[in-house]
């Protein structure tokens, strides 16, 4: 249990790029050391769901038939999830990579701080985001709304934002048009190539990198403003 006395986190802040050590040099020193914070692949937190398909499913089975089921159920959709994760995921990143000058690849891991406001003045967390934005990174910010936010740290989230919705826009149609694509076989034994529908999906992509694009802009704009 959490201790009566201990103040939960609820300012979180997400670094897209760079590597681990160089975030953690800028978080001590602007920050300090009462933040924590881990590195991790996108999606990964969605593994971590899937996960509980075989613990709480398997733990409310009731026979060996029950739990056999279960782990069938669970391991369709694992082998799914990590198709879509292999495949489609990576694919679309790579697409996008090429579309951004190499800034899509920079969503691939993320580094996530929690820490308390009241021990983060505003002004020391719009110095650690003016040095991520000048070196190349995507900040965005979570905090209360009673919470002071500075110019570079408000335009900085609104540019990660904007990066993050062109991304997962892109991912989301690039999915809708795999299933798409699998009915369609099954349904009539072969692929579908009808040039419409095909300009269609392309049409809904191409909006995903426009937005991801316009993200990427934001941040450089914003990181020639800042920079000293």
């Amino acid at each position: 249990m959490t201790a009566p006395d201990e103040v939960k986190p609820d300012l979180f802040i997400s670094v897209f790029g760079g590597k681990k050590d160089d975030v953690n040099d800028a978080l001590q020193q602007h920050i300090g050391e009462d933040a924590h914070y881990y590195q991790t692949w996108v999606n990964v937190s969605a593994m971590r769901r899937l996960g509980f398909l075989f613990v709480g499913g398997v733990e409310s089975a009731g026979g060996v038939f029950d739990i056999l089921c279960v782990l069938t159920i669970a391991a369709a959709i694992l082998a799914v999830f990590l198709f879509w994760q292999v495949v489609i995921f990576i694919a679309v990143i790579i697409v996008l990579a090429i579309f951004s000058g190499g800034a899509a690849l920079k969503f691939l891991k993320g580094t996530f701080i929690e820490t308390t406001s009241s021990k983060v003045p505003s002004d020391k967390l719009e110095a650690f985001v003016v040095d991520q934005t000048v070196g190349g990174n995507f900040v965005q910010i979570r905090a209360p709304p009673e919470y002071e936010l500075h110019y570079a740290t408000k335009q900085a989230s609104t540019a990660t934002k904007i990066f993050r919705l062109g991304i997962y826009f892109a991912l989301f149609i690039a999915t809708i048009f795999m299933v798409f694509e699998v009915v369609y076989y099954v349904l009539f034994q072969n692929w579908m190539t009808q040039l419409e529908v095909l300009a269609l999906f392309g049409s809904a992509f191409l909006i995903g990198i426009c937005v991801m694009d316009l993200g990427v802009l934001l941040r450089r704009q914003l990181a020639k403003k800042v920079e000293y």
